[in-house]
């Protein structure tokens, strides 16, 4: 085997032990490149998990989870469809336009969207009074490949984001001529400036100080002095965080300029007239009420950063796997699949039940990886219920309103079916005894039926009280199998 080996976008040099991807050489530690060196070896065929941990860490024992850890590494770096998990099988490296390792063929790519505003760099605003804070935290965020502008208070900062385009704003709480709290209050009102991200930077530690920016609109909280891991990680995840945000409101807006497309538009009162009628695969997600509980004990403010993140990885593994993001209903994440590309043929029905199966189970594992680093920060996790279920759904796009698309909504037996279902997988386990952190997903029979020889099922008897709605679901429930 050659030791170079191209595939589009990235390359890998075993003999130097080096990825390039676009052609700069990437961050990777060593256990991860055992574990991409031995799955690109071996590309032919599915790698058990077992065997690729010897073949990584020979002769070393090693937890499932750090295999699962380097793997999720990979994927961020490579793309999520390089590393294709095979259900109860293991992983199987799967070059770009490579046939998948279960025959299929990878599922249709959701429109092209323009080029997303935010990404791993971004140019990003400083607001902080104090000189030395400054010029210390500027440094750090260009030292992490990002371009950063920096001002003295929060007047300075507003007229900033006026002028510029700003992928992310720090912005410290005690300034003069405008305190921290004003610019958000500030921001919230402003219809430009209320979805940019931002990340608060302050040593009050109170409670409630904390409460009130994540309410005007914070997306997160650094401590000062602010540690260099923490603020990697933070602006990371807001940046994420905006970028899959503004990909939704795409996917709205190219499903409201399709509707209004089909029926013509009579008024601004004939809101129904744009409704569609369609055959499609909802997918409802939701935290176990079990973690729910567990997380409930934490202070406020945490346990919805909690949510939020959780949220972020289902988010991910929706749009991975060709899904449009319908909303949220209370805790519970909803996305449908098969909309808007001939979804009454029967092949495009499986393809999209499918899809929406694979992304529930890497929601499953990604929400394994989260857990085990809460676990390690001594906080709580949870598993998650899912539920999945196919069938007719009616989609109303109302008109975007002062330029900002409005969200969808969704109403039909498969949406009711997929939040009876997932409500009914919250329940299993005797009388709440099972671990909180175990996940079910949840199927009806007609998914189910796409499933066989793809991904393992079991009959899942209905329990004795079901959820409103559940009567839709009596003519076959399935679980998946995980392990």
């Amino acid at each position: 085997m050659s030791d170079r080996h191209d595939f589009g976008h990235f390359c890998v040099r075993l003999d130097q032990r080096q990825v390039l991807v676009h052609g700069e050489p990437a961050a990777l530690g060593s256990r991860a490149f055992e574990v991409l060196r031995a799955l690109l070896e071996r590309r032919e065929r599915v790698v058990s998990k077992d065997e690729l941990m010897q073949l990584a860490w020979p002769g070393v024992v090693v937890e499932e989870n750090n295999l699962s850890v380097q793997v999720a590494a990979l994927r961020k770096l490579l793309g999520a469809s390089v590393i294709t998990t095979v259900a109860g099988r293991g992983y199987q490296f799967t070059p770009p336009s490579a046939p998948r390792p279960d025959g299929m063929a990878a599922p249709a790519a959701p429109p092209a969207l323009a080029p997303p505003r935010h990404g791993t760099r971004g140019h990003l605003l400083v607001a902080e009074d104090n000189r030395v804070n400054r010029l210390l935290l500027v440094r750090s965020l260009e030292l992490l490949g990002h371009q950063v502008t920096a001002v003295l208070d929060g007047r300075q900062a507003l007229e900033a984001l006026r002028t510029r385009r700003f992928d992310l704003l720090l912005l410290d709480l005690a300034m003069p001529h405008m305190s921290g709290f004003e610019v958000l209050e500030a921001m919230a009102r402003d219809p430009e400036l209320r979805d940019v991200p931002v990340v608060v930077t302050s040593s009050v530690e109170a409670v409630d100080q904390v409460a009130r920016c994540i309410e005007l609109g914070a997306d997160d909280y650094l401590h000062k002095p602010v540690d260099p891991t923490l603020l990697k990680a933070r602006v990371a995840s807001s940046l994420e965080k905006a970028r899959l945000r503004e990909q939704q409101r795409e996917l709205i807006q190219r499903l409201t300029a399709a509707a209004a497309a089909q029926a013509p538009r009579a008024s601004e009162s004939s809101v129904m007239q744009q409704a569609e009628r369609v055959e499609a695969v909802v997918l409802a997600v939701k935290p176990r009420s079990a973690a729910q509980a567990m997380c409930a004990t934490q202070a406020a403010a945490e346990q919805m950063r909690w949510l939020d993140e959780c949220h972020t990885l289902w988010r991910d593994a929706v749009a991975n796997h060709g899904g449009v993001l319908m909303g949220e209903l209370g805790g519970t994440l909803l996305a449908c699949f098969g909309v808007g590309s001939g979804a009454a043929e029967a092949a495009t029905m499986a393809q999209a039940r499918l899809s929406a199966t694979r992304a529930a189970l890497d929601m499953a594992e990604m929400q394994d990886l989260f857990n085990a680093e809460r676990l390690a920060l001594g906080r709580a996790g949870g598993g998650l219920a899912v539920g999945i279920a196919s069938g007719a759904l009616t989609l109303v796009a109302p008109p975007a309103a002062a330029g900002q698309p409005a969200p969808g909504r969704c109403t039909g037996a498969a949406l009711d079916a997929a939040l009876a279902l997932s409500w009914q997988a919250d329940a299993a386990g005797p009388d709440g005894a099972e671990d909180a952190n175990a996940h079910q997903i949840w199927l009806d029979a007609a998914t189910q039926a796409a499933l066989v020889g793809r991904v393992a099922t079991r009959a899942q008897p209905l329990p004795a009280a079901t959820a409103p709605g559940a009567a839709l679901c009596r003519a076959g429930v399935f679980a998946v199998t995980l392990r």
